[in-house]
């Protein structure tokens, strides 16, 4: 024997002739790394290191010391084992080097085509997914089990735990959570009168079910969901925020009258308080859940800038402690074509207190111009520390990019390194009526749009037993037996479908145009005046068939109109003059590029609708891809409709 040898064997009967306390003791120092390679030495070594002092010292410091993301659903720490706690560690690090890392986000996508176009996904829990796919008239809603997709190469052998059809095309979705009592789930359904459908999933015995809880009819702009309470707008009312008991049928109107500069965006509701941002105001209501939940507006801010969008954070973070009382925190993101701001609100009601904190800020640089305001899309993560976005690029060749941001906290300090971008050209494409969710402690995001591409995206790399391991490291959904509602459907049911308008998508056959208008001949009013009429065919410049048009300032308030107030109904024209729809209830005139009720825009630059076509048609002529024509080989059809809304903004070269 060598004296190196030797002196190897020296230093290995050392180290395992040490007491327990002392190794545990340098195991907790080690990287992960370091601490996988000594448990491959001896039996003794291996052993102590999967003991859970070791990972839950290594949790501390890798994970909580840094503060990186750690799921909100997971279990207390008390109730995991050994196991669960070192496959829980080496989830978090390694998702936090694959995805915040300086380089290219390291990441492996699941691709999950579907014959029809996917309008509303939803990861929950860690462990499922919620999808909702739709055509003109219909849609399907199914539940998916996450760790199974996950596996390599089973994804295309994997089915919905549990699947219903809707009477009608999914535009929007919340997702409540009862912690061991099951979900709730609120979906707006874009039909000619709109509704919100609230459902549950049920534990039928041998399978699992979508049961029906309530039918909100004419409402829409769903905005949140708290216990009984939903915040919606009724189209054929007065078209103002509200709340609505969906057990009870009671209503209380926010406002009396509709907000001229837009209404709100955005609305969150807290256990004794309910928020909601208008583009120029903060508005706090008091409820009274016990009245019935009527509410009680209490306090106003000022917003300090202009938004075009907005968003609350969905669940609540913390409870400071305060003199009198408790403050819970929310956080605010207001996007607009400078950038993305971050605020905090803390409301103190006991204190009369209300505060709007800056937190932070990213300047979204030389390509955002005023014309993507609304297309950038903002959105919380599963925490408020991290925010998405989606930024778009004039020049057709580069596809828009999903960007997520790490908002600074108290211990920690953002760099260019927190803030990552993933434009792959193997996942769904963005510029088509986009959907995502993104869960970045669980290390996954999802993405789908009006081409039925859907792909998960994972950033762990976990798999095989791993996964169920990590799986059981969260909080279980329960799915409680039968409450004795109705079922829903697990047949296509179909609506009448709701008259897009204006209509800006790619080309149509004569006979899809004739349905067109016809469509918006059924609103037209019994008498009509003397010079106004309904033939939408004879005047192109209310419907885009080629390309997209431009005007100054119309699409504009069209967007806007529809973004705030709901579907834009033909009812009346005069050529070339004079526009009348009904929108949320309401008549508004169009006239010479001015809008009532809608205050006038800033005219000095170009809109141009249907970019999404423009942007199909470069990838088909450039790049020999049709997307519409791989929706069609999978089985389904080019639901036009769905495009009606998808107006996009582009400056014009004067204002550049």
């Amino acid at each position: 024997m060598s004296v190196t040898e030797r002196n190897l064997l020296g230093e290995h009967d050392f180290l395992t002739g040490s007491p327990s306390d002392v190794i545990l003791d340098i195991f907790c120092h080690l990287a992960i790394a370091d601490l996988l390679a000594v448990r491959c030495t001896c039996r003794r070594l291996s052993w102590l290191s999967t003991l859970k002092v070791v990972w839950l010292e290594i949790l501390q410091r890798d994970i909580v010391a840094h503060a990186l993301p750690m799921p909100s659903y997971c279990l207390p720490l008390g109730m995991l084992s050994a196991n669960q706690v070192e496959c829980l560690v080496r989830h978090l690090y390694q998702v936090n080097r694959n995805m915040w890392r300086p380089s290219e986000p390291c990441h492996r996508a699941i691709n999950l085509p579907s014959n029809r176009p996917i309008t509303w996904v939803r990861l929950v829990l860690g462990q499922w997914v919620l999808i909702a796919s739709s055509d003109i008239s219909s849609s399907v809603i199914s539940l998916w089990h996450l760790p199974s997709l996950l596996q390599p190469g089973r994804e295309s052998t994997v089915s919905p735990v549990a699947q219903a059809f809707l009477d009608g095309p999914v535009e929007q979705g919340l997702v409540e959570v009862h912690h061991y009592h099951g979900i709730t789930i609120a979906l707006c359904l874009k039909k000619r009168i709109p509704c919100i459908s609230v459902m549950t999933i049920e534990n039928l015995g041998q399978t699992t079910a979508f049961r029906q809880l309530a039918t909100i009819t004419d409402a829409s702009h769903l905005r949140f969901l708290h216990g009984s309470y939903i915040g919606v707008a009724f189209s054929q009312n007065i078209s103002v925020s509200s709340v609505h008991n969906w057990r009870t049928g009671e209503i209380d109107y926010l406002q009396t009258i509709p907000d001229l500069k837009g209404g709100y965006i955005d609305m969150a509701a807290r256990s004794n308080w309910i928020a909601a941002v208008s583009r120029m105001n903060l508005h706090i209501y008091m409820p009274d859940y016990t009245a019935g939940g009527r509410c009680k507006f209490w306090r106003g801010l000022n917003m300090p800038i202009a938004m075009s969008s907005a968003c609350f954070n969905e669940a609540p973070v913390s409870v400071v402690p305060s003199g009198n009382g408790e403050s819970e925190k929310l956080y605010l993101c207001i996007a607009n074509h400078r950038g993305i701001h971050i605020y905090e609100v803390i409301c103190r009601p006991l204190d009369d207190h209300l505060e709007l904190i800056p937190v932070w800020t990213h300047n979204l640089g030389l390509v955002a111009q005023k014309y993507e305001s609304l297309t950038i899309q903002p959105r919380f993560g599963a925490s408020p520390h991290v925010i998405t976005w989606l930024r778009d690029c004039v020049d057709l060749s580069f596809l828009p990019t999903f960007v997520a941001a790490r908002i600074p906290t108290a211990d920690s300090v953002v760099g260019a390194e927190d803030v990552i971008e993933i434009s792959d050209p193997n996942l769904p494409s963005l510029y088509c009526q986009p959907v995502r969710d993104f869960d970045e402690a669980r290390g996954v995001a999802i993405f789908g749009n009006a081409f039925g591409e859907l792909a998960l995206v994972d950033f762990s790399g976990v798999a095989g037993r791993s996964q169920e391991v990590l799986g059981s490291c969260f909080q279980p959904l329960s799915f409680p037996p039968s409450l004795g509602y109705d079922l829903l459907p697990t047949e296509p049911v179909h609506c009448v479908p709701a008259p897009p308008f204006p209509y800006c998508g790619g080309d149509l056959y004569d006979e899809h145009k004739e349905y067109l208008f016809e469509l918006w001949r059924e609103y037209e009013p019994e008498n009509i005046p003397e010079g106004w009429d309904t033939d939408w065919e004879l005047w192109g410049e209310w419907v885009c068939f080629v390309n997209g048009f431009q005007f100054d300032g119309i699409a504009s308030l069209l967007e806007n109109t529809y973004y705030y107030y709901g579907q834009v109904v033909p009812l009346l024209q005069r050529p070339d003059e004079y526009l009348i729809f009904e929108a949320g209830g309401l008549l508004f005139v169009l006239r010479e590029q001015r809008l009532v009720p809608i205050p006038k825009l800033d005219d000095t630059r170009h809109i141009e609708l249907g970019n999404s076509v423009s942007r199909w048609e470069y990838e088909r002529k450039h790049q020999k891809r049709n997307r519409w024509q791989e929706l069609v080989d999978r089985g389904g059809k080019v639901h036009w409709s769905l495009l009606a809304k998808d107006i996009h903004y582009r400056p014009s070269k004067n204002s550049q």
